[in-house]
């Protein structure tokens, strides 16, 4: 069993590719929150509410509670797909645009 155990960990989940993989995704994910945070906490910027129509409405964000708004973005956030996460950061970015 230690064997194996040493073994998986090495050749799978310490491979190049899952660190690459899992050094992306915290990526994705601080800038999200950086993006999202700063949107809700600065509601009147141009560009925080073109950021704040992506948010559904069943999220709390416009409530006047800093904490309310913040655990809205936390729930969104945590709520997303891996792919759903990535398209949003692309976009947010500017590195993929919808169909013309």
């Amino acid at each position: 069993y230690n064997n194996v155990s040493q073994l998986s960990l090495k050749y799978i989940y310490q491979s190049q590719m899952v660190v690459d993989i899992e050094l992306a995704g915290y990526k994705i994910i601080y800038e999200l929150l950086k993006v999202l945070i700063e949107a809700i906490m600065s509601p009147k910027k141009a560009y925080s509410q073109q950021i704040l129509r992506r948010i559904p409405a069943q999220y709390d964000i416009y409530s006047d509670s800093n904490y309310i708004k913040i655990l809205s973005v936390l729930d969104y956030i945590s709520g997303m797909t891996d792919v759903y996460a990535l398209d949003l950061y692309r976009k947010i970015n500017g590195m993929s645009l919808p169909m013309i």
